[in-house]
């Protein structure tokens, strides 16, 4: 019985002391627990024993079952492998089921995964041996856009075609003239002055129609419209990973300018005329009561001042509504800014094409007249007044479809994996639209006059969401 004793507490004195470096299943300092399988492969640990059983208590202890189970206490995350069978299975020798296999791939051991460490997420072992599922590239988004656009080529109103619209044709400076008549013939002189506007050395000042020089400026589409706004919405296919197919929707609006741009330039004239009268009298000499004639020649000043604005024309458009419909694609390039993970700016250029549809244009047309006295004595308070009967209503432009193009430059940023922002510009180009029916200065009906091309340039925020 005492030799049964001695006999079992030897036995377990060698279990500790073969055990004694772990601690809660954790070994005093790091070792690769692969290096260790491999040296038992190659003889260097007996297949029976308490050394084996040691090493394989260690292992077992830093075994997972599944990569989705957290990192066991007291383990370092290279030490985790995935076992290939349950904790309590026989382990007799390595030819047997369970623990590691025959013959382990040590050049690919089996992480887990997860946020574990900065070891793991790093190497391709971990990537390959990752139990979730495999993502999908997305092929669709949406996105929705925010944009202006300024004119910057093309004539809206061409008086070249449109000369029935030129308010100068038909203008006389001989109908706003002023006159003032002082004192009367009875008492002896009548002084009057008249004001009238012609051109410089006018042969004769109150001749019709006749002015220094007029300016008829082209009425250019960023006249009317200055800064045109647009939202659009669409969908845009990822063809591959440089090349994506958008087609988009959108509406545009501006609201109608208004102001001079027509102006008439002449000489301002004043003219005294000053006739002195005596009273009548009979055959006897005796004066006849309230009969006067003229006493002298009538003695004429003449004044001028040239260079003076005698007439504005101003017009005011209506608003701009337009609906676009349009396809393209985008070519991406090679980031320019590059972070950790998908914070990145990509370069990118885009072509477009699609219709546009316009409304219909009319155009409120008035004038603003000059006091030429007013003029000619220099003020310049309470210069000009509105012409009344003047303002008139003409349409330009009926609604219609019409071609358009575009050409972009731009970069999109990654903001998050499902989401990008981007930022383009470039060149707009739409077709000329048809003239509404009008009969010109000379009378004629002319129809299916196109007007001139609008080219401008816009520039959009884009914002998209895969699908």
């Amino acid at each position: 019985m005492r030799l049964g004793s001695v006999t079992l507490s030897a036995t377990l004195s060698a279990v500790l002391l073969s055990g004694c470096s772990f601690i809660g299943g954790q070994p005093s300092k790091y070792e690769n627990p692969y290096a260790k399988q491999k040296a038992a492969n190659q003889g260097h640990y007996g297949q029976q024993g308490y050394a084996h059983h040691g090493r394989q208590a260690g292992g077992q202890h830093c075994q997972i079952a599944s990569p989705r189970q957290p990192i066991p206490r007291g383990c370092r995350p290279e030490q985790v492998t995935i076992g290939t069978a349950q904790y309590g299975q026989p382990q007799g020798h390595y030819g047997a089921q369970g623990g590691f296999p025959q013959q382990p791939t040590f050049g690919q051991p089996q992480y887990t995964s997860g946020g574990y460490g900065a070891a793991v997420g790093q190497t391709p072992a971990l990537a390959h041996h990752t139990g979730g599922p495999k993502k999908r590239k997305p092929k669709l988004r949406g996105s929705l856009s925010l944009g202006v656009e300024r004119s910057v080529g093309g004539e809206f109103l061409e008086y070249g075609i449109r000369d029935d619209l030129d308010p100068s044709t038909g203008y006389n400076p001989q109908d706003y003239n002023e006159q003032f008549i002082v004192g009367s013939e009875a008492t002896g002189n009548i002084t009057t002055t008249t004001y009238t506007a012609n051109e410089l050395d006018a042969a004769n000042i109150y001749a019709d129609g006749l002015f220094d020089s007029d300016s008829n400026p082209a009425i250019s589409f960023d006249d009317v419209w200055s800064t045109p706004a647009s939202v659009k919405a669409g969908l845009e296919y990822i063809l591959n990973d440089n090349t994506t197919l958008f087609a988009s929707g959108g509406y545009t609006y501006s609201e109608g300018n208004a102001g001079d741009v027509q102006s008439v330039t002449a000489t301002v004239y004043q003219e005294v005329v000053s006739q002195d009268y005596v009273q009548a009298e009979d055959a006897a000499g005796e004066p006849i009561t309230g009969v006067f004639i003229e006493n002298g020649v009538p003695v004429t000043n003449l004044s001028f001042v040239p260079n003076q604005r005698i007439a504005s024309f101003a017009y005011d458009f209506s608003d701009l509504e337009r609906y676009d419909i349009e396809v393209g694609a985008r070519r991406y390039f090679d980031p320019i800014i590059k972070s950790e993970g998908f914070r990145t700016v990509t370069p990118f250029v885009g072509a477009s094409v699609g219709v546009s549809h316009v409304n219909a244009v009319d155009f409120r047309q008035s004038q603003t007249q000059t006091y030429y006295q007013r003029a000619f004595e220099g003020q310049t308070d309470n210069l000009t007044y509105s012409v009344p009967g003047a303002s008139t209503t003409t349409r330009l432009y009926d609604s219609q479809w019409l071609p358009q193009g575009q050409l972009n430059v731009g970069a999109e940023w990654q903001v998050t994996p499902g989401f990008a922002l981007a930022a383009e510009t470039g060149v707009r180009v739409q077709d000329g639209r048809d003239y509404a029916d009008f009969t010109n200065a000379a009378g004629d009906v002319v129809e299916g006059r196109k007007g001139d091309l609008n080219v401008s340039v816009p520039v959009t925020l884009r914002g998209s969401i895969n699908f």
